[in-house]
């Protein structure tokens, strides 16, 4: 069984500590223990050299080791529980110090030959009786006789401190481990509750109650920040499930419609028997009605396609821009002519623009197939092609009767036909508009609509310049 966040980020904080405490109790053992051994090995220093001083004093051979100063003094304190020995660099020994009994300080080959060549020798002995012991060996020369002072100590009280030092470390560890374990467990609760609560309010949240809104715990921190995220997602969401739920009404009422008017006529037609004239007059007004529901499907087809992210063409580079608008010109021709609307290009600049020439052309034909629509019989529909900082803008206006300015923001919305083409009856509807937007929008550029001085509609593509 997988575990959860709050058990994982639990046991990651109990195992960093671990791994802090445990680098901290062995640096805090180890800088202990060299402490303990400095101190042990100056103090074996400090005897050694003050019995070297006394023996040079005293000059001649030396015979015997100086445990008790002269006179009625005491036994020196720090040679209580310290062994010393003087031997000859032969290993032979001197004298010796009543604290070593009858053991003997060890004075191996590689030692001797150490001072022999004048070099002081600190060493551990682990074998030494029953106890290890710390020994210092320093060269001395007397009347030019060469000999060697040994003092070594007991390491067992040392080793007792550094194991007593090391249960001290490992107790204090423990105690902070669990202090930290238990306050670590207790902050992750506190600290995931309110994402707790956010995955409990989320999972309540579906397509019928996608108006709701995640609480905010009030602050700016992180959770704060994934709560408006969040927020804003189901916000995007919302707009994109109730856009859908529009289009398919929408599309059901454009269906309903020719498909109501052709079972109609159909059923007017074969209520009795009639002329061949009838028959052709009722199967032309049906062909009209199938023509309309499949330029209704083409349209809904390409922009379900759009929406899907298919057959989106991606630029390939700058392309001149004239072709683009002599091509959606030329689509636009023949519908022109039977409508008696002229259609004018006028000369511009040799501009190139950074889009896929297929959608910019199509795109831009919608837009001319709307204005030869409104445009009177005899009317004029103009393309002009203009520079604008960074953008070319491809201007077609028309002599039609223009557009109310409360209709101008939903204009390029689907299905969305304006006053004036329910008024004259204009075919159509109302997708043309919406599929040139999202393709110009998808190919960096924008589309504006706005009326002319005088009569009449302009709308302005905009796209990048190459």
């Amino acid at each position: 069984m997988p575990l959860g966040f709050k058990m994982r980020l639990s046991l990651w904080h109990a195992v960093t500590v671990v791994l802090i405490l445990g680098l901290a109790a062995f640096g805090a053992n180890w800088a202990l223990a060299r402490l303990v051994r400095g101190q042990v090995d100056g103090a074996l220093m400090a005897l050694a050299s003050s019995e070297a001083a006394a023996v040079l004093r005293e000059g001649g051979k030396p015979t015997r080791v100086h445990e008790a100063p002269p006179g009625t003094a005491a036994p020196s304190f720090p040679r209580l529980d310290k062994f010393v020995q003087i031997i000859g660099l032969d290993g032979r020994e001197v004298a010796r110090s009543a604290t070593l009994g009858t053991a003997r300080l060890p004075a191996s080959p590689p030692v001797l030959e150490a001072l022999r060549r004048g070099e002081t020798v600190i060493q551990t002995v682990e074998d030494f009786g029953d106890e290890p012991i710390r020994m210092v060996s320093i060269p001395l020369e007397v009347d030019g006789s060469r000999y060697a002072i040994q003092v070594a100590t007991s390491l067992d009280d040392a080793r007792a401190v550094l194991r007593a030092a090391r249960w001290l470390f490992l107790v204090i560890s423990l105690g902070i481990l669990s202090a930290v374990v238990a306050t670590g467990a207790l902050l992750a609760r506190r600290a995931l509750r309110p994402i707790d609560e956010v995955v409990r309010r989320a999972r309540g949240i579906g397509e019928m109650n996608l108006a709701e809104r995640l609480p905010h715990p009030g602050s700016q921190d992180e959770v704060g920040r994934l709560v408006e995220t969040l927020n804003e997602m189901l916000a995007r969401i919302e707009r994109g499930v109730e856009a859908q739920r529009r289009f398919a009404a929408d599309a059901s009422h454009e269906l309903r419609s020719p498909l109501s008017r052709l079972r109609a006529e159909l059923e007017v037609t074969l209520r009795r028997p009639r002329d061949r004239a009838e028959y052709e007059e009722a199967l032309r007004s049906s062909l009209d009605e199938v023509e309309r529901l499949s330029r209704l499907t083409e349209e809904l087809l390409g922009l379900a396609r759009l929406d899907a992210g298919e057959g989106r063409e991606t630029p390939s580079g700058p392309v001149p821009l004239t072709p683009i608008v002599e091509e959606a010109v030329s689509r636009m021709r023949a519908e022109a002519g039977r409508r008696h609307v002229k259609v004018f290009v006028r000369p511009g600049d040799d501009l190139s623009v950074n889009v896929a020439p297929g959608a910019a052309s199509l795109a831009l034909a919608n837009v001319l197939d709307n204005a030869v629509k409104f445009s009177p019989t005899g009317g004029r529909v103009t393309v002009e092609m203009v520079a604008d900082g960074d953008e070319a803008v491809v201007a077609v206006s028309d002599t039609g009767p223009g557009l109310l300015v409360e209709e101008i923001p939903r204009l390029f919305e689907r299905f969305r036909r304006g006053s004036a083409s329910r008024s004259v009856d204009t075919p159509g509807v109302g997708l043309g508009l919406a599929i040139s937007r999202a393709l110009i929008e998808r190919q960096g550029g924008r589309i504006l609509a706005e009326n002319v001085v005088g009569g009449g509609a302009v709308f302005s593509i905009r796209l990048p310049l190459g």
